[in-house]
């Protein structure tokens, strides 16, 4: 995505124009490219709220897979933490192993092993659904 088509994605998102937002969430997913994984994982951790998390979340996964499994359990915990049911997130965690079955299960063995706390619970419960 230019860096123009970005900028206007992003102001979006963070519009309160509810359905200004919703279509920016939905050009994001649609037209993220693995290019614009720095931006997105910007997003994801600097989000102001979970609509924008989420909405980095879902192109990140299925461009990036289990690569970027710590930084997308750290998100979603934050949605916990401020209170959210993170339905949309669980869905897009699920993508992961989804479509990206062979480096998932060992990706999440590594942070079973090496995490603790949320991580730790968050990679155990997805592991579930490896094949």
């Amino acid at each position: 995505m230019d860096k123009s088509t970005w900028n206007k994605v992003a102001a979006a998102l963070c519009s309160t124009d509810v359905e200004a937002a919703v279509a920016a969430a939905a050009r994001l997913h649609a037209e993220a490219t693995a290019e614009d994984l720095p931006r997105l994982l910007d997003l994801l951790k600097t989000g102001r709220d979970f609509f924008i998390r989420e909405a980095a979340a879902w192109p990140l996964v299925e461009l990036a897979g289990p690569a970027v499994l710590r930084e997308v359990f750290a998100a979603y915990q934050l949605g916990f933490d401020e209170g959210h049911d993170n339905d949309g997130f669980t869905a897009a965690l699920l993508e992961i192993p989804a479509l990206h079955p062979v480096e998932t299960k060992p990706a999440l063995e590594n942070l079973v092993t090496h995490e603790a706390g949320a991580t730790l619970e968050h990679a155990q419960w997805l592991m579930e659904f490896c094949r």
